[in-house]
């Protein structure tokens, strides 16, 4: 994974250059540790007997998620906040 001095890069740059708004905010989550060990706990929690929708939702209100359309995913549960 690139390190955060690699955004001065050119290669970087060029590769950035196409993101809109959300592309780049997501670029922005994917290179925050906090982030990545947070969204990391909240994937365990799509198993039993871990966190639920709750603190789905808290996550994602705290990073700025936002989730318009669920996809059509059988076997997905019907409420849920974060979708991996």
């Amino acid at each position: 994974m690139p390190t955060a001095s690699d955004w001065r890069s050119q290669a970087i740059a060029e590769q950035t250059a196409h993101l809109d708004y959300a592309d780049f905010a997501q670029e922005f989550l994917r290179f925050n540790a906090t982030y990545r060990r947070e969204y990391d706990d909240m994937a365990c929690a799509l198993t039993p007997g871990t966190p639920g929708d709750a603190d789905r939702t808290a996550f994602a209100r705290r990073w700025g998620l936002v989730f318009p359309f669920r996809p059509l995913c059988p076997g997905c549960p019907v409420s849920g906040a974060l979708a991996a």
